[in-house]
């Protein structure tokens, strides 16, 4: 039995408010700057600028100084900007911590509820959904610093470190907190775990995951519970596939989340832009099949493209670029989020204000030449002639 392609009524348009309850390096920006670690260089997560701020200041201080970030790096006057940018909905990360206290030996600090709660609050007045996007588990879902903690070699993390039972908790405790508000339309149970984690032990954290949140309140008529697909290596289809298999369809409104980065790993930094853009079309096809939402994207294109773009500006690339994945998620179930509000202002491909204040973000996508795959695609050739310019 296939799984339902439920559809939301109002797909999601936003954006993620990720560095501001989980700690990244650009998305955290400037507070990683401003800390640099005891040999000048800058950290590379949560979990090592804390160390840091212990080190240095102690844990008051350092509790004190995630405290200022924590309460101004987000606001609600960007809540009210975020929906006169014409979006309607926000993706919001955190680590378990927020949620519950960090385990023994973990320089998080937490809990810290609080701010989940006025990021609910701020979203209701302001009438934008919430995806709750518990971002970081207990044990992390990687060896990466999205989780909270990037570890180096890889090798230092297993998936079986990755409590699942703690997380489920976790998982608990959002769903009961926040099953009566309306605007939280949306939970999603992790952030980009590990290929390595097997498929079978992922597959059943997420069918226990979803029967935790229905009966803690969160009903399938009005929230979507969120699964990842993240670079697994059987590929998207054939994990969905698995999973309905057994899960024999009996889950409704899950959607899987994908993140269309079209600048990382070798296979994105060697297309050409035509190649980038067919990418984005294919994309399209996926979103047509399966309920889904694209939980992360961004405008970055990877090395190659830019020696194939012809006489056209960086703008224009871009612009064109956003135009055609803002039309592909038109064909996804649950809508897409941007990565990311607030960015390092030098990374204008990752910063939503930015790229919607200079125009980035409003061109109209283009009509694709047809291709059967057969001979030269002949949006090769546009590029240099001007054709793609509009």
């Amino acid at each position: 039995m296939t799984q339902v392609r439920d559809k939301l009524a109002e797909p999601w348009k936003g954006v993620n408010l990720g560095g501001w309850l989980l700690l990244e390096p650009g998305p955290s920006y400037p507070l990683f700057t401003q800390h640099p670690l005891k040999d000048k260089s800058e950290a590379r997560c949560e979990w090592d600028i804390m160390k840091g701020l212990i080190a240095k200041m102690g844990k008051t201080g350092a509790a004190e100084v995630l405290r200022s970030h924590r309460e101004t790096h987000m606001t609600k006057a960007d809540f009210q900007r975020v929906r006169s940018c014409g979006l309607n909905a926000v993706r919001l990360p955190f680590g378990y911590w927020v949620v519950t206290e960090p385990r023994p030996k973990e320089p998080y600090v937490g809990p810290a509820l609080e701010y989940i709660d006025r990021a609910v609050s701020w979203a209701e007045e302001f009438d934008l959904q919430i995806v709750l996007d518990l971002h970081g588990c207990p044990g992390g879902e990687s060896p990466e610093a999205p989780c909270g903690r990037r570890q180096r070699p890889e090798s230092r993390w297993n998936w079986k470190q990755w409590d699942f039972q703690a997380s489920l908790k976790v998982l608990q405790i959002l769903a009961k907190r926040y099953a009566q508000h309306s605007c939280v339309t949306g939970i999603a149970v992790c952030n980009e775990p590990s290929g390595e984690v097997p498929a079978k032990a992922l597959i059943s954290y997420y069918s226990k995951a979803v029967d935790v949140i229905r009966k803690a309140g969160m009903d399938a008529r009005r929230v979507a519970v969120v699964l990842p697909v993240f670079q697994r290596p059987e590929g998207e289809e054939d994990f969905i596939k698995t999973w309905s298999k057994f899960t024999k369809g009996r889950h409704r409104n899950v959607c899987f989340d994908v993140h269309c980065y079209h600048c990382f790993e070798n296979q994105f930094h060697g297309k050409t832009f035509a190649e980038q853009l067919r990418a984005v079309e294919a994309n399209t096809e996926m979103f047509k099949q399966h309920p889904m939402v694209a939980g992360e994207w961004s405008l970055g294109l990877g090395q190659a493209t830019w020696c194939t773009c012809g006489d056209l500006d960086e703008d224009s690339v871009l612009s064109i670029f956003g135009a055609q994945q803002q039309e592909a998620f038109k064909s996804a179930s649950h809508g897409s989020f941007f990565w990311n509000w607030k960015e390092d202002p030098e990374n204008k491909e990752w910063h939503f204000q930015h790229s919607c204040d200079s125009g980035l973000l409003s061109r109209p996508p283009l009509s694709l030449p047809l291709w059967d795959r057969q001979g030269e695609d002949p949006l090769e050739e546009r590029p240099k002639t001007g054709i793609l310019r509009l």
